[in-house]
């Protein structure tokens, strides 16, 4: 049996896949296991792929706006945007 064979059945059958992909093929049925494990694929947001991004930095785990590459604004600046809105 096919490491391609060896995926399918553990799709079907429900089983853990540990080994890492080889071709994309594989690396695609590995997605589709892991979205059908989850119940559809919408579940799991580190499984997502093309995860959104702000200034380059892929939104995932815990980040400041520093991570970001995004500044504070002091109070002074808050009071004069709330000025300039109304």
């Amino acid at each position: 049996m096919s490491r391609f064979d060896d995926i399918v059945k553990a799709i079907i059958d429900g089983d853990d896949y540990k080994d890492d992909p080889y071709s994309r093929n594989e690396y695609w049925l590995l997605q589709i296991k892991e979205a059908v494990e989850s119940g559809g694929g919408g579940t799991n947001y580190n499984a997502l792929i093309n995860r959104p991004k702000i200034n380059g930095h892929t939104l995932e785990g815990d980040k400041s706006f520093e991570d970001l590459g995004l500044e504070s604004l002091t109070n002074e600046q808050i009071q004069t945007l709330k000025r300039m809105l109304g």
